[in-house]
């Protein structure tokens, strides 16, 4: 439903002339050259002076409470207000979506910005809820790159350190779509070409690299906008994560206070993230400030439960 093809100008408008307006009753005619007289036209309004650019907010020293931890982020843009300062006071790394289950269970690291899936799979990690990386229609940053419908994709390559965009893409091809048997195959996407893809095969991105433009004449579906145009709930793709309830509640404020003024500094964030060199500033921050939403509430709650359901309908989770 939100298919659109990468790079395909829209069709020029018609540049139609505009008519003049009529003249109001009692309007005289205008001079002829031959005429002695003339009425002088009005002096144009003086225009009104550009408005002064908003200025960044002064920065603010956070003070963190929290005994020093190690967090686990995932290395993408997105993911830059959540963690505002954070390093400053706890060892910040940057791992994998698909590993940061298993490193929370082995103690490896603390607390995560981790994948919903890995929720499903191991409930017994502990949820921070003050802070999710979502969306409540198109997200930009998790699509899928085909050279037709879905409807005719087979097969579907996806990144290897993927964990909730690919339960959320094979979730949409069999309920939405009807892809019956789907073949997933795991890539290193910084050496895949999409659009050598055959046609009943498709390419799932997400993260930075889904912010680049695809391939010309590459088919291109927004699966953030494709969840909320078919269930009408915002997605969570993932959410802070603790390995057990006493962290969890010790680093809350922590990750709060981060959240909580890392929001409003996307400008910033834009201007000095390096990790998409192709991607422009003023891009970044509209991405950051129209597509991502970081709040986890009861709204964000319910699509998060709803997908859970979904999954387990259609036989994708135990």
């Amino acid at each position: 439903m939100s298919e659109t093809t990468a790079n395909t100008p829209a069709s020029p408008a018609e540049q139609t002339p505009a008519a003049p307006a009529p003249a109001a009753a009692g309007t005289p005619a205008v001079a002829s050259a031959a005429a002695t007289t003339s009425v002088a036209a009005p002096a144009a309004p003086a225009a009104a002076p550009a408005a002064a650019p908003v200025p960044p907010p002064p920065p603010v020293e956070l003070k963190f409470t929290a005994k020093p931890m190690n967090v686990a982020v995932v290395p993408f843009l997105n993911a830059q207000p959540l963690i505002w300062q954070l390093a400053k006071h706890h060892h910040v790394s940057q791992v994998p979506p698909i590993e940061m289950a298993k490193q929370l269970k082995s103690g490896q690291i603390d607390v995560a910005l981790a994948p919903i899936a890995a929720y499903f799979l191991d409930p017994s990690l502990t949820i921070v809820p003050i802070a999710a990386i979502g969306s409540n229609g198109p997200v930009k940053s998790v699509r899928i790159l085909s050279h037709g419908s879905l409807k005719e994709v087979e097969r579907l390559f996806v990144d290897s350190r993927s964990q909730t965009s690919v339960m959320l893409a094979r979730l949409i091809l069999k309920k939405w779509y009807g892809v019956k048997n789907l073949e997933v195959v795991a890539i290193n996407q910084k050496d895949f070409k999409p659009n050598q893809t055959k046609p009943w095969e498709g390419t799932l991105q997400f993260g930075d690299s889904a912010l680049i433009a695809a391939p010309t004449g590459m088919t291109v579906t927004d699966l953030g906008e494709e969840w909320k145009t078919r269930t009408g709930k915002p997605f969570v793709y993932a959410v802070w994560m603790a390995r057990n309830v006493q962290i969890a509640r010790e680093i809350e404020n922590d990750l709060l206070a981060s959240k909580n003024e890392g929001v409003k500094h996307f400008g910033e964030i834009a201007e000095h993230y390096k990790g998409i060199w192709v991607f422009q500033q003023p891009q970044s921050k509209e991405y950051l400030e129209k597509n991502i939403n970081y709040a986890y509430a009861a709204e964000q709650v319910q699509g998060q439960l709803e997908f859970q359901k979904l999954l387990k309908e259609e036989g994708l989770v135990i």
